[in-house]
Order: C-alpha cells, then structure tokens, then sequence
C-alpha cells in the first residue's frame, strides 16, 4: 500500500509539472494528426484534428493543449481520446476531455465527438488498474481544499478514482475502502503533529486563518472529512472536527464544508 500511494505522488507531480511547461501538440495516431498552435499575442490555442488533408473538427479557446493520447480502460475494449489541457498559471489548472472519432461509412466524413470532461487542478492524474479487476481508473489528488483555509503548500488533497463508462466519468472513490483507511491514517498523523505543537485560535468568528497554524489544522481536517464522505462516513470526520477544533469558527468552518464542498 505504501509503495502504491508513493508510486501515485511521483506521477501526479511529474503530470503537474508537464502541464506546466509543454504547450504544443504534433501527434499522429493511426490515421488521424493531432495538432495545437499558440497564439502568444492573443494567448489562445487552436487545436486541430486531420485526416490527411482533411481537417474534421477545430476549436480555439484559452486553455493549451498540452498532451493527446489513446486509452482503452480494458484490455480489448474501445479506445478513447485522452486530450489534456492546461490553463497557465501557479498551481493551476490541468483538465481532461475524453472525446473519440467516429468514422462513419463512405458516404459520410469522420466526426470528432466530445464525451465527457473533468478538472484536476494541479494534481494532475494516472490510469491504473487499481484492483487488478481488468477495468483501468483514472487516478488523482482532489485539489478542491487549495487555498480554501490556508496556503497551497499546506493544503491536502483527498484521494479521487474515477471511472469512464464510455459515456461519462464518475466518482468511484468510495470502492477503494482500504486506499482510503490508509490515507486517513497519513492525514490524522499529519493532524496529531499540528495539534501536539499547538495552535492560536482566531480572535473571532469570521477573522481570516489563512497562512495560520489554525488554518493549517483546518486544511488537513477538511481532508479527513472528504476522505470519510468517500468512505460513507462522513458523521465521523465531523466528529473529530469537533473533537479537535474547538474555535469560535468552528460552526462556520463546518458549514462551509457542508455548504460548499457538499461534504453532507
């Protein structure tokens, strides 16, 4: 498990840091090219897909296209278009669409077809077999907590495993019980360090704890109850939170994660 979780960090943060600095695309795949060219004046991509001389299907837009494979999520089943995007800026933003080609008949031109799209922040994201079942996940950080309560460096992200139907990418998490276990342990040793040095509550309700240590004790109780909400549990984390929070923004704080984060 431990090897695992270490093997996932290596390949989240090389994926982040990709992202970060390859924004063109010239690839071929079968019969089809893949293509993106920046404007650097205007700060657009135009991304491109070609059969030969024939162009199917084009769109401008802000984000670089930074990367365009195929994937089957099982073995002999249909492959997909994993086409990575990345926004600009500090720890942000990578996203996915999966999209495929439909060929038609002679009679008709091949057709780019969009299928589904998801956000992955800075975390970036692999395709692994997680339970060794046939079927691939898509793997990845949930950045959603990055500067909500405290700075990025401090912040945790919950582990995220989505699967794709060949329609739609859905939230899986909740399948993967001892992934999580094992992350909730990481989280609450990370939390009992935090508690054992001690930390200043805010003054009042509403007073900002960003760059605090009760923001940094914020930030990892907020992970450990999304990382329960994945288990079904989500009472227990509110538990601890009570339990190990006992500042006049503790309601709010909870609030928020029930309000915002839907984590209820």
């Amino acid at each position: 498990m431990k090897r695992l979780s270490a093997v996932l960090l290596i390949f989240l943060f090389a994926a982040a840091a990709q992202a970060q600095w390859d924004f063109r695309v010239d690839t071929t795949i079968g019969k089809y090219t893949y293509k993106s060219t920046v404007d650097t004046a205007q700060y657009l991509t135009t991304f491109t897909v070609s059969k030969g001389n024939q162009k199917i299907f084009s769109e401008t837009g802000y984000d670089n296209v930074y990367s365009v494979s195929e994937e089957s999520m099982t073995k002999n089943g249909d492959r997909y278009l994993f086409i990575e995007y990345y926004s600009g800026g500090a720890h942000c933003c990578t996203s996915l669409l999966i999209a495929r080609i439909s060929e038609g008949n002679f009679m008709e031109e091949p057709k780019f077809i969009k299928l589904d799209s998801a956000m992955y922040g800075n975390s970036g994201y692999i395709i692994e077999d997680l339970d060794s079942n046939g079927t691939k996940e898509i793997v990845s950080g949930n950045d959603m907590f990055a500067y909500a309560f405290t700075n990025y460096a401090e912040t945790r992200f919950p582990l995220r495993v989505e699967s794709f139907d060949g329609r739609k990418i859905r939230n899986i998490t909740g399948k993967f019980r001892n992934l999580l276990l094992y992350e909730l342990e990481s989280f609450k040793s990370d939390l009992d360090e935090l508690v054992k040095a001690g930390f200043e509550c805010p003054a009042e309700d509403g007073e900002d704890t960003f760059n605090t240590e009760a923001g940094s004790v914020k930030t990892v109780l907020a992970a450990i109850v999304a990382d329960y909400y994945s288990l079904g549990e989500v009472e227990k984390g509110y538990e601890l939170v009570d339990k190990i929070y006992k500042c006049v923004d503790r309601e709010s704080f909870k609030k928020i994660l029930k309000n915002d984060f839907k984590l209820k």
